[in-house]
């Protein structure tokens, strides 16, 4: 019963993708953002010393480094509709 199931919410989800097929785009972005998340952070975790250089409003140090990483996986709507042409948001 359950592999019924899940074969018939596949089968909705690809009638779905092809009559849209901006929302596949965009159900393939929300999936992978964790990942790519992890991506942009992965490289300060063996990081000993980190040096951040910003404005002079908002927090400074390492309380920044969580707002960068933020700031960094914000932007991937905008890159994605410029890459793909499929609005994220």
């Amino acid at each position: 019963r359950r592999s019924q199931a899940d074969a018939a919410q596949a089968a909705a989800k690809a009638e779905a993708f092809a009559r849209y097929p901006e929302a596949a785009v965009v159900d393939m972005v929300l999936q992978r953002l964790p990942q790519v998340a992890e991506a942009v952070a992965q490289p300060l975790l063996g990081t000993r010393r980190v040096t951040l250089v910003g404005a002079a409003s908002g927090p400074v140090g390492v309380a920044r480094i969580p707002s960068e990483i933020l700031d960094v996986v914000s932007r991937l709507p905008g890159a994605i509709e410029a890459v793909a042409g499929v609005t994220v948001t």
